[in-house]
C-alpha cells in the first residue's frame, strides 16, 4: 500500500508538463502544479522531478526561430542602410504572445480605476446625513468584491505569461549566442573570452526577466492618465488638474533617474566583464599563482577591479534610491499639494470625493511611478544589454572556402588527398562596420605576425604520412588550421578530397565518461572502439579504474593525468572514420615508451592507408614518415624522405642533434603500464554541484547583515525605518480626521444647523474614555462646545486646521526619512557586497590546491559571476522591498484594527493560514529555485568546453551535436526555470485570496457593525484605501519574500566559500635569512604525501639527500608521483615527514618564504591577461633592464623588440597570440629573473620542439650552473647529464644515483625505462650516460 501511495506522487512531477494540457481554470489558478508542491513538501525535489520541458520552450525551436527572425532583421536593415538592433529583432519576433497578453492588463488597470469610484460611494453610507440606502451600499460593497476576485484571477496570469515569455526570448537569444559561437571564425575566438560569454548568459539576459511586465505601459500609461484625471475633475473640479504640475516635475525626474541607472548598469556589467575574465585565468591557473608567490599583486588587481566596479554600483544605488524615495513619496506629494491647496483656498470637499480622489491618485502612483519608471529603467537596461551581445553577434564568422571542381578531378586522378597551391594565409583583422570596439582591443596584432602563412606548394598524397616539423612560430599548427579551413586563405587553392579528423596539440577532453570521450555521439562499433583502445594504450589504464570506461573525467579532463588527456583526444581522432587525419603534436606530453607505441601501433598500424599530416617535435619517429616538410616563419623550406634531407644538409640539419641523426626505427614495442593521475585515484566525480536541502536559515540573514559595517549602518538604517513610518501612519490617521472634520464643516455651512450627530468626532457624548482615546486623537468635549451654530463651525474649523497642519508636518518628515533610509539601506548594500568578495577571494586564494583540483573552474567561478552578481544588484533590491513592504502593511494592518476592532476576529485566523500556506509552498519553491542554479551551471560548463574545443568540434563535424547537447542543457534549466516560476504564482495567488477575503470581511463587518461601533466616515475611508492599494504590496511581498529566500542561497554559497580549508600561513613567527638558501641543500626525511583524507596516499616515506648545486633527474612512469613530490617540496599539499632545505625545515617557515626562494618552470606554460611586463614581474621588483636581460638569455629580445610596445606588448587570454614554445621560455624568463639557488622543471619541455628544448637545456645548465635543479622529464635524454638520477615507482624512490651507475644494474628499473626507448635510442643514451660520468670523473 505503501508504494501504491508512494509512485503515482512521484511520477506525477515527472514526464510531460501538465501544463500543456491544462484547462483554462486550471492555468488561471495553477491547479496544475499542486501534485508538485504535494510531493515537495514531504520530499527533496531533484533533477529527476522536473517535468519535461514544454515543445513551444524547446531550445531547438526557439532558436531556429530566433536565428531566422535576426538573420532576416539585419537583411532588412542592411537593404534600408540601418544599424540593426537585437533588442527590436526581439521583441517584433514575439510581439503576438506579448501584445495579446495585454488584455489581461486592460482588464486590471479597468478594474483599478473602478474600484476608487465603489470605494466612494461606501465611504459616503457612513458620512452624517447620507442618503444611500443599505440596500445600494451592498450593491455597491457586493460589486466591489466581485471585482476583487477577477483581479485576483487576471493579475497572476499578466504576471506568469510576461515571465514565461521573457524566459523564452532567454532561451531564444542564448541559443543564438550559441550557435554564433559555432560559427565564428578562430580568429573571432581569439577576440573575446568565455568570461564574456559567460556573463552574457548569467547577467545580460536576466534583463528580460521584469521588462515585459511593464512594457504596455508605453501606450496604457498616457490613456489611464487621461482618464483619471478627468475623473478628478469631475469629482472635485480644478483643482485636481493640478496633479498635473506634479507629475510634470516628477516624471521626468524619475525617468532621467532611470536612465541614468541603466546607463550605470551597462558600465557595472563591463566592469564585471574584466573582473570575471581575469578570475576565470587566476582560477584555472591558481597552481602557477602559488607556486609563484603571486597572491598579493592577482588580488591588487581584482581588488582594484572590484573597487572600480563597487563605485559605479554605488552611483547607481545613489539614483536608484533617489528614484525609490520619489516613488514612495510621489503620492504623498500629489495630495500635500492637491488637499493642502483646497484646504488653503477652502474648497468644500466631503468624505466621499476625498476618498474617491485618493484611490485614484494611488492608480496614478503605480501607473506612473512604479510601471512608467521601472519601463523607462528596464527597457534601457535591456537595450544595454542586448547591445552588448550584439557587438558578439557580429564579430567575424567563418568563411566557406571556394571548392574548385577542376582540382577536385585532377587530385583524383592523381591520387592526392590534400592540394595546396600558392597558399598565402594570416590571421587578420576583420573589417566589419558591425563588430564593436571593444572586440578591436581583445585582439593582438601579434597574432597576424607569429602565425601566417607564405607562398606554400603541398599536395599530399593518399595513404602517405607526411611529417611537419619546424622551429617555435614556424606556422605549423596555422598549416593544419588552414587544411581544417579555419585559416581561410588570402591567396592560392586549398583543397582537401574526403572528411577530416583533428587532434588538437592542447588536449581536449569534455565532461563526461572516457567511453562518451571517444566515441563522441558516434554509435559504438564495438571491435574498432577495442582496436582503438588498444592503439591508444589505454586499456592498462582502464584496468586501473573502477568503472572503467564508464569513469567520469572530470571537467576538461580534471580527472586525468596530461598524458592520458593526449591519449583520450587522439583517441576520439582515430575512432571516427576519416580519410584524413590533422595530428598536432599528439605525442608531446606522453613518455616515450608511451609515445612510441602511440607512434607504431596508432598512427602507422591502426591509420595505415589514411592520410595522416603529423606535426611532431619527437625528431626520431621522422625516418618512418614517408616524406618530411619543414616549416620556418610560415614558408616550406625544405621537403623529402629522411634520407634525402639528411643527405642535402639543408634547414633539417639545424633542427635534428647528433644524438638523433644517429636513431633508428624502433622494434618491439611493449605497451606499458600507466597509472591513474594519483592524487584523484580511481573515484567516480558525479561533478554535480553542491545543491543542499532545507530552508536558508536566518544564520545566513544575520551572517549577511553583520558583514559590512553593521555597527554603524544598522542601527541608522532601523532609526530611520522606524521614525519614517511611524510618521507616516500619524500622518495618514491625521488626513482621515482632516476629511472627516472637513466634511462635517462642510455640511454645517450647508444646513447651519447644530442638530446633526457629529459623532465620532465632534459628538463624543455615547463613546467611553477608551473609545473617545482610540477614535480621536484630539477630541472634542461635547460639554464645552458651544449651543450656536457660528461657534460650532469656528470650534470645527480649528480642527481642520489643526488636522491639516499636522497631516502636512509629519508627512514632511516622512518624505525625508524615505530619501535618507534608502540612501542608507543602499550604503549598506554596497559594504556588505564588497566584503562579502573580498572575504571570498581572500579565503579562495588562500585555499589548499586540492580544492581547485576536485572543483571544475565554472563551478567557482559562478560564485564570482552569478552568486555575486545577485548580492550585487538583486538582493539588496529585495531585501529593500521587503524591509519597506513589511513596515508600510504592519503599519496599514495595525491602524485598520484601531478602527474597527472586530476585524482582529477574522485577522488572525487569515494570518496563521497565510502563514501556513507559506510553510507549505516554501520546501518547494525554494528547492525548484536551487534546481534553476543548479541546472544553469551545465550549460556554462558546456561553452566553455566548446569554446576550447571548437577547431576539434568543427574538423569532427560535430557541430550539430554540441548544438544538440546545448539544448538539451538549456531546455533542463528551461523547465526549472518555469516551475519556479508558477511556484511563485502558485503561492502568491492563494495568500492574495486570503487578503481579498480578508478585504470583503471588513466592508461588509464595518457596514452591518457601523451603527453599534459608531464608525466613522473619515476612517472608514482610511481603512478601505489602505486595503485597495494593499493587495498589490501584500501579493509582492509574498513573491518578493519567497524569491529573498530563495536569492540568499547565494550568499549561502559564498559564505561556505568563505570557509574553505585554509593554506599553511604564507609567513612564520621565526622566518629564515633573507640570504637563505646559499647552498641549496636539500634532505627529505620519511616524506609521505596525500592531497586530501579520502584520497589514497602519493607518495611514502621518502628519504635523500640532495646535494648543493646539484642537477637531479626525476623519471618514472606516468601516476608514479613525480609531480606530486615537487607538489610535497613547495607545499602544494602537505606533506609528513621533513623536508630541510639548508638545514632549515621548511615545514616549520611560511609558505611565501619557502616558495619565493624556489624557481619553477610548470609543465603548461600559464601567461595572463595584460601586458608581457606584467607576466615576467608583477611585483614590479626588477628593472627594465633587467628583464630585457632575462628575454635576451632565452631569445625572445628580438621578437619582444620588433613589437611597438616592447615589454608592454598585451597578452590575451592564456597568452594565446604566442605558440606553446614561446610561452614556455616566457616562463624560463621568469625563472632567469628570479635568481634562485632552487629550480624545478615539471616536464617543461614535453610540448615544445626540440630547438627550444635545445635552448631550455643550454640555458640551464649555463644560467643555472651553481644552483641545484631537479627536473621531472618525459624525454629522458634531457636528463642524461644529470649528476643522479631519481626513479619513483608507486610514490616510493626505488633508484637514486648517476645514469650511468644505474644503467649498470640489469633489470634496474631505470635500465628498463631506458630500454623500453628501443635498441638504438638505448645505446645512444647509455654512451651519454657513460660520457657524462667521465667528464664528471
Amino acid at each position: 500500500m505503501a508504494d501504491k501511495d508512494k509512485n503515482p506522487k512521484k511520477s506525477k512531477t515527472t514526464g510531460p508538463c501538465p501544463f500543456g494540457k491544462a484547462n483554462w481554470l486550471s492555468k488561471f489558478t495553477f491547479w496544475w502544479m499542486f501534485p508538485v508542491f504535494r510531493y515537495g513538501f514531504r520530499h527533496p525535489l531533484t533533477q529527476d522531478h522536473l517535468y519535461d520541458v514544454l515543445p513551444e520552450d524547446e531550445s531547438g525551436v526557439l532558436g531556429d526561430r530566433m536565428e531566422k527572425s535576426w538573420d532576416a532583421h539585419v537583411k532588412r536593415c542592411r537593404e534600408k542602410n540601418k544599424k540593426p538592433s537585437l533588442y527590436w529583432a526581439v521583441i517584433l519576433e514575439f510581439k503576438w504572445e506579448w501584445g495579446i497578453n495585454g488584455i489581461f492588463l486592460v482588464i486590471s488597470e479597468a478594474i483599478r480605476i473602478l474600484q476608487p469610484f465603489l470605494a466612494g460611494q461606501i465611504v459616503s453610507y457612513f458620512q452624517p446625513g447620507s442618503t444611500l440606502s443599505k440596500m445600494e451600499v451592498y450593491i455597491y460593497a457586493t460589486v466591489m468584491g466581485v471585482c476583487i476576485m477577477i483581479e485576483l484571477l487576471n493579475n497572476p496570469k499578466y504576471f506568469f505569461t510576461c515571465h514565461h515569455l521573457a524566459l523564452k526570448m532567454k532561451v531564444a537569444v542564448a541559443s543564438l549566442i550559441y550557435r554564433k559561437i559555432l560559427k565564428m571564425s578562430s580568429w573571432s575566438k581569439h577576440a573575446t573570452t568565455s568570461g564574456q560569454i559567460i556573463n552574457h548568459l548569467s547577467t545580460d539576459l536576466e534583463k528580460f526577466t521584469y521588462t515585459l511586465e511593464s512594457f504596455h505601459f508605453c501606450w496604457l500609461g498616457p490613456l489611464e492618465i487621461g482618464i483619471i484625471m478627468y475623473l478628478l475633475y469631475r469629482q472635485i473640479g480644478y483643482i485636481g488638474l493640478l496633479i498635473l504640475v506634479v507629475i510634470v516635475v516628477l516624471l521626468p525626474l524619475q525617468v532621467i533617474l532611470g536612465w541614468l541607472y541603466g546607463k550605470l548598469r551597462m558600465t557595472i556589467g563591463a566592469a564585471g566583464d574584466k573582473r570575471i575574465h581575469l578570475m576565470n585565468q587566476i582560477i584555472a591557473g591558481m597552481r602557477v599563482i602559488k607556486m609563484y608567490c603571486w597572491e598579493k599583486p592577482f588580488s591588487e588587481i581584482i581588488f582594484k577591479l572590484r573597487r572600480a566596479e563597487m563605485a559605479q554600483i554605488w552611483k547607481a544605488y545613489i539614483w536608484k534610491a533617489i528614484n525609490i524615495g520619489v516613488f514612495q513619496t510621489a503620492t504623498m506629494i500629489i495630495i500635500m499639494f492637491v488637499f493642502g491647496l483646497a484646504w488653503y483656498m477652502g474648497v468644500p470637499l466631503s468624505t466621499q470625493k476625498i476618498y474617491s480622489a485618493l484611490g485614484w491618485v494611488f492608480c496614478l502612483r503605480l501607473t506612473i511611478f512604479l510601471f512608467m519608471m521601472y519601463m523607462v529603467e528596464d527597457n534601457k537596461q535591456l537595450a544595454s544589454a542586448l547591445k552588448r551581445i550584439q557587438s558578439f553577434l557580429a564579430v567575424e564568422d567563418m568563411k566557406m572556402f571556394p571548392e574548385f571542381e577542376e582540382t577536385t578531378k585532377s587530385m583524383e586522378d592523381a591520387g592526392v588527398s590534400v592540394c595546396i597551391q600558392d597558399v598565402t594565409a594570416s590571421w587578420h583583422i576583420p573589417n566589419d562596420t558591425d563588430k564593436d570596439e571593444v572586440t578591436d582591443k581583445l585582439v593582438d596584432k601579434e597574432m597576424t605576425q607569429t602565425f601566417s602563412l607564405k607562398n606554400i606548394n603541398l599536395n599530399v598524397k593518399q595513404g602517405e604520412l607526411l611529417a611537419v616539423v619546424g622551429p617555435v612560430g614556424a606556422g605549423k599548427s596555422s598549416l593544419l588550421l588552414s587544411i581544417l579551413k579555419e585559416l581561410p586563405p588570402t591567396l592560392g587553392k586549398l583543397q582537401v578530397l574526403g572528411s577530416v579528423g583533428y587532434a588538437s596539440q592542447t588536449p581536449w577532453v569534455v565532461s563526461g565518461t572516457l567511453q562518451a570521450n571517444i566515441t563522441f555521439g558516434e554509435e559504438i562499433h564495438e571491435d574498432r572502439y577495442h582496436r582503438v583502445l588498444r592503439a591508444c594504450a589505454l586499456y592498462k589504464d582502464l584496468e586501473q579504474m573502477k568503472y572503467g570506461d564508464q569513469t567520469r573525467v572530470g571537467e576538461r579532463g580534471l580527472l586525468l593525468s596530461g598524458g592520458q588527456k593526449a591519449r583520450l583526444t587522439l583517441s576520439r581522432t582515430v575512432y571516427r572514420e576519416a580519410d584524413v587525419y590533422l595530428l598536432d603534436d599528439p605525442l608531446g606530453a606522453v613518455d616515450t615508451d608511451v609515445g612510441s607505441h602511440l607512434f607504431q601501433k596508432c598512427i602507422c598500424d591502426f591509420l595505415k592507408g589514411k592520410t595522416r599530416i603529423l606535426v611532431t617535435h619527437q625528431l626520431q619517429y621522422l625516418r618512418s614518415a614517408d616524406r618530411i616538410i619543414i616549416l620556418n616563419e610560415g614558408r616550406v623550406v625544405n621537403c623529402g624522405t629522411y634520407d634525402e634531407l639528411v643527405k642535402q644538409g639543408t634547414e633539417f640539419s639545424t633542427i635534428l642533434s647528433d644524438y638523433d641523426k644517429d636513431l633508428e626505427k624502433k622494434e618491439g614495442e611493449e605497451e606499458k603500464n600507466e597509472k591513474l593521475k594519483g592524487e584523484e585515484n580511481t573515484k567516480e566525480n558525479k561533478q554535480e554541484e553542491f545543491s543542499k536541502y532545507g530552508g536558508v536559515g536566518w544564520k545566513v540573514y544575520k551572517d549577511y547583515f553583520l558583514t559590512g559595517h553593521p555597527w554603524l549602518y544598522l542601527p541608522i538604517v532601523i532609526l530611520l525605518l522606524m521614525a519614517t513610518y511611524s510618521s507616516y501612519g500619524y500622518a495618514d490617521w491625521h488626513f482621515a480626521k482632516w476629511a472627516e472634520s472637513a466634511d462635517l464643516l462642510n455640511l454645517q455651512r450647508q444646513t447651519g444647523q447644530s442638530s446633526i450627530n457629529l459623532n465620532p468626532v465632534i459628538n463624543m457624548s455615547n463613546q467611553s474614555l477608551k473609545q473617545n482615546m482610540t477614535y480621536n486623537i484630539f477630541p472634542v468635549n461635547h460639554t464645552t462646545l458651544p449651543s450656536n451654530g457660528s461657534s460650532l463651525v469656528t470650534s470645527i474649523q480649528h480642527h481642520v486646521d489643526l488636522f491639516m497642519k499636522t497631516y502636512l508636518v509629519a508627512i514632511s518628515i516622512f518624505i525625508v526619512g524615505v530619501s535618507l533610509f534608502g540612501m542608507a539601506y543602499f550604503r549598506m548594500s554596497v559594504c556588505i557586497s564588497k566584503k562579502l568578495h573580498n572575504t571570498m577571494f581572500d579565503i579562495v586564494i588562500g585555499a589548499k590546491t586540492h580544492f581547485f583540483d576536485s572543483n571544475p573552474v565554472g563551478q567557482i567561478l559562478n560564485k564570482f559571476a552569478r552568486d555575486l552578481g545577485m548580492i550585487d544588484s538583486v538582493i539588496p533590491s529585495l531585501a529593500y522591498a521587503v524591509i519597506e513592504t513589511s513596515i508600510r502593511l504592519l503599519m496599514q494592518i495595525v491602524i485598520t484594527c484601531i478602527v474597527n476592532p472586530y476585524l482582529l476576529l477574522p485577522l488572525t485566523p487569515l494570518v496563521i493560514l497565510i502563514y501556513l500556506l507559506r510553510q507549505f509552498a516554501l520546501p518547494t519553491t525554494r528547492n525548484m529555485k536551487r534546481l534553476d542554479s543548479v541546472t544553469q551551471s551545465p550549460v556554462f560548463s558546456h561553452i566553455s568546453d566548446t569554446l576550447v574545443g571548437l577547431q576539434s568540434i568543427r574538423a569532427l563535424g560535430m557541430d550539430r551535436k554540441f548544438l544538440t547537447d546545448f539544448d538539451r542543457l538549456q531546455n533542463k534549466h528551461t523547465i526549472a526555470a518555469f516551475m519556479f516560476l508558477a511556484c511563485n504564482r502558485w503561492f502568491s495567488l492563494r495568500s492574495l485570496f486570503c487578503l481579498n477575503v480578508y478585504f470583503i470581511l471588513v466592508i461588509f463587518l464595518s457596514l452591518a457593525l457601523r451603527d453599534s461601533i459608531g464608525l466613522s466616515g473619515g476612517l472608514f475611508g482610511m481603512a478601505i484605501n489602505y486595503l485597495l492599494v494593499m493587495a498589490n504590496p501584500f501579493e509582492y511581498l509574498m513573491r518578493v519574500s519567497t524569491s529573498l529566500n530563495t536569492q540568499m542561497t547565494s550568499v549561502e554559497r559564498i559564505l561556505s566559500y568563505t570557509k574553505l580549508e585554509q593554506e599553511a600561513p604564507k609567513v612564520s613567527e621565526f622566518p629564515p635569512a633573507p640570504s637563505w638558501p646559499l647552498n641549496g641543500e636539500i634532505k627529505l626525511v620519511n616524506v609521505g604525501l596525500q592531497y586530501s583524507d579520502d584520497t589514497d596516499q602519493i607518495l611514502h616515506n621518502i628519504s635523500c639527500h640532495i646535494h648543493s648545486q646539484e642537477k637531479i633527474g626525476i623519471v618514472g612512469r606516468t601516476g608514479a608521483g613525480k609531480s606530486s613530490l615537487l607538489a610535497a617540496l613547495l607545499r602544494l599539499a602537505e606533506p609528513t615527514g621533513e623536508i630541510l632545505i639548508d638545514d632549515v625545515n621548511v615545514l616549520k617557515i611560511g609558505l611565501h618564504e619557502l616558495r619565493s626562494k624556489i624557481s619553477v618552470i610548470p609543465q603548461d606554460p600559464i601567461l595572463f591577461s595584460g601586458t608581457l611586463r606584467k607576466n615576467l614581474d608583477p611585483f614590479e621588483e626588477y628593472t627594465d633592464d633587467q628583464l630585457w636581460d632575462s628575454l635576451e638569455q632565452v631569445q625572445l629580445k628580438n621578437k619582444v623588440q620588433s613589437e611597438s610596445e616592447g615589454l608592454y606588448m598585451e597578452m590575451t587570454e592564456s597568452g594565446q597570440n604566442l605558440s606553446v614554445g614561446q610561452r614556455q621560455l616566457v616562463c624560463l624568463a621568469r625563472a632567469v629573473l628570479r635568481q634562485n639557488k632552487i629550480l624545478v622543471l615539471d616536464e617543461a619541455t614535453a610540448n615544445v620542439d626540440h630547438n627550444t628544448d635545445t635552448l631550455i637545456q643550454e640555458t640551464i645548465r649555463t644560467r643555472f650552473m651553481k644552483c641545484t635543479v631537479l627536473t621531472v622529464a618525459h624525454r629522458i635524454h634531457t636528463i642524461m647529464d644529470s649528476d643522479r638520477v631519481m626513479v619513483l615507482e608507486h610514490g616510493k624512490l626505488v633508484e637514486f644515483d648517476t645514469p650511468y651507475k644505474l644503467l649498470q644494474i640489469k633489470d634496474g628499473f631505470f635500465t628498463n625505462l631506458v630500454q623500453q626507448t628501443g635498441k638504438a635510442q638505448a645505446k645512444h643514451l647509455l654512451t651519454l650516460a657513460e660520457k657524462y660520468h667521465k667528464e664528471r670523473s
